[in-house]
């Protein structure tokens, strides 16, 4: 897309200027052979910044290959989820005790995440066919689930891979995707309505017509697993963001990010 404004820009600009030089005695505007220069200046600029972001794209891609070769790990062991078995995961692959732990609890992080939007699931089943809440929210829960099941594991293997091979691009998509998911949580542990049965919803619960009890009691089940999950992801996010501080301060020796 970048070659392409590029392309557009460069010719306009070269068209311009050809005008201008065909009639010399037409008066000069702004947009005469000034307005051309800068366009073919513009068209240069974007030239030179598609020129750098490629060759960065390449190195990078070149140094992540390097990394994972270096490796020991078999990234090509398939063995998480279990029956699944769509990537590779053994926290024993990453030698560094400190990004161990960290990805350790970024794994806790990611089941309990993931186990309470089951829990939310399964909850509004059961509100639903009470006709407590609306049937629409289990297809609402539903999609919750598929959606962290795969995105939420996205963000920890990045988390997991970044640790493992130093790869410090990896490490940022956990860090963005995890503060996501963080505030997220916070949200879901407050709010209440539709699929969300967060502090906010004792009352509603309380003055439900149906289910009345066993909505109260969900209702706090469900914050209480939604606010242990925002304060562990916290504290996963803060271990991986401090161990990533430490590799950098590190470069060069030990352990480090090299990417």
């Amino acid at each position: 897309h970048l070659f392409n404004i590029v392309t557009v820009v460069a010719i306009h600009g070269t068209r311009a200027l050809s005008s201008a030089r065909a009639d010399p005695s037409r008066p000069l505007s702004p947009l005469g052979t000034d307005g051309a220069m800068s366009a073919l200046g513009i068209a240069g600029s974007l030239a030179s910044a598609a020129v750098k972001t490629g060759v960065n794209r390449t190195i990078n891609q070149y140094q992540e290959r390097r990394l994972e070769s270096q490796s020991k790990v078999d990234w090509e062991d398939y063995n998480y989820p279990p029956y699944l078995n769509v990537l590779h995961y053994n926290s024993d692959d990453i030698e560094n005790e400190s990004a161990r732990g960290a990805v350790r609890l970024a794994h806790v992080s990611y089941l309990l995440t993931l186990g309470t939007f089951v829990l939310n699931f399964l909850g509004t089943i059961v509100l639903s066919a009470g006709g407590a809440v609306g049937g629409e929210n289990v297809v609402y829960s539903l999609f919750n689930v598929v959606i962290f099941s795969i995105v939420g594991m996205y963000c920890f293997y990045c988390g997991y891979k970044g640790m493992a091979t130093r790869n410090g691009r990896l490490t940022d998509y956990y860090v963005a995707l995890q503060a996501f998911f963080l505030l997220f949580m916070v949200i879901a542990s407050a709010v209440k309505g539709a699929n969300f049965y967060g502090w906010a919803n004792v009352g509603r619960a309380s003055g439900s017509g149906k289910m009345a009890g066993f909505f109260v009691f969900w209702t706090i089940l469900e914050s209480t697993a939604w606010t242990l999950g925002y304060v562990t992801g916290s504290a996963a996010l803060y271990k991986v963001v401090t161990t990533r501080k430490d590799a950098m301060r590190s470069q060069g020796g030990g352990y480090g990010l090299r990417v």
